[in-house]
């Protein structure tokens, strides 16, 4: 058991308690006894990301969504995308078939868009970029990502992570204009609503044409949906935990001075020192504070610690340990 679980970018902040309530007060029993019915959500969502109903794909989770637009554009060609990046983008590849081409990231620890560029090929299925990247967190502007929409490939673009980057215009705004675009979002980050299941596919009609002969009868629950247009009445409050995040990150940045430190668009940092955390993860084990290790391109260290920013973690005891040496 662990008393602050930082390890898959998970909102653990909790909603203020009379929110919480008014949505627990309108659940009914109908919402369990039914198979649910998407139609006013998906209105919902078409209205809050400013598309039209044919542009919408629902799944449970983005993941699945991915999942559906390799199964509706690949066929055993090449995957083009960042590494490391995601770690589902190889197993779908793996999965159906397809030659996995992941292009490692730069020494700055940034995706040349030129590498991907060379490396698509007539036998190219399917182009991913994850914006900002996992897990670099690197945030791509549409001007960047342009060369590769200006190609005759599908080409997906993930933004799970979007709202927590300072320049997140997302590329939706473009789907009128590049018919082989494909941009996935979730309620899973920002939204705080990962235990709901619910991610979105947003292109062109044909495309989620396409994509929807792979949807199941009924991809989310009553309930989920339920939640998550809750959270679309009440966006004022993912709003202002993610602009608490973005703030508490800069503290986090500033307390770490003496750590190298990679800052990123997302909601989490990495950090390491030169005994490779030996000392961090000391004192995140006694105070149970759950995280991920791992290893970053060029770098031979092996435990930098990819650390989820939540709103006033720089107060806690084990970060002021870790600061102050205490």
């Amino acid at each position: 058991k662990y008393d602050y679980v930082l390890n898959q970018s998970e909102r653990t902040q909790h909603l203020p308690e009379d929110l919480y309530q008014e949505f627990l007060s309108s659940l009914k029993q109908e919402d369990f006894f039914f198979y649910p019915n998407p139609e006013k959500f998906k209105e919902k969502l078409c209205e809050f990301y400013g598309v039209e109903n044919d542009q919408l794909f629902l799944s449970a989770g983005s993941d699945l969504g991915i999942k559906s637009v390799f199964e509706a554009f690949t066929d055993g060609g090449r995957v083009v995308t960042s590494e490391p990046s995601w770690p589902m983008y190889k197993v779908y590849s793996e999965l159906y078939q397809c030659e996995y081409f992941g292009i490692p990231h730069e020494e700055d620890y940034t995706i040349s868009m030129e590498k991907i560029l060379s490396n698509i090929t007539n036998d190219t299925d399917l182009v991913i970029l994850a914006n900002p990247n996992s897990p670099m967190g690197e945030y791509k502007s549409f001007d960047e990502i342009r060369i590769l929409l200006e190609q005759d490939v599908p080409v997906l673009i993930d933004e799970a992570y979007i709202e927590f980057s300072d320049d997140s215009d997302s590329l939706i705004n473009e789907l009128n204009n590049y018919s082989n675009l494909l941009v996935t979002r979730t309620f899973s980050k920002a939204f705080g609503a990962a235990g709901c299941r619910v991610g979105m596919v947003f292109s062109n009609e044909n495309n989620i044409e396409l994509v929807s002969k792979f949807r199941p009868m009924h991809p989310i629950t009553g309930v989920s949906m339920k939640y998550c247009e809750f959270l679309l009445d009440n966006y004022s409050v993912v709003n202002d935990y993610v602009e608490s995040v973005k703030i508490e990150k800069k503290k986090m940045l500033s307390l770490l001075r003496d750590f190298d430190v990679i800052d990123s668009d997302c909601n989490w940092i990495h950090f390491n020192d030169k005994l490779d955390n030996v000392k961090t993860k000391n004192i995140f084990d006694k105070y149970k504070v759950l995280v991920k290790y791992c290893s970053i391109p060029h770098d031979d260290r092996e435990n930098w610690c990819r650390f989820v920013i939540q709103p006033d973690i720089h107060k806690t005891l084990f970060i002021t340990e870790l600061i102050d040496g205490k």
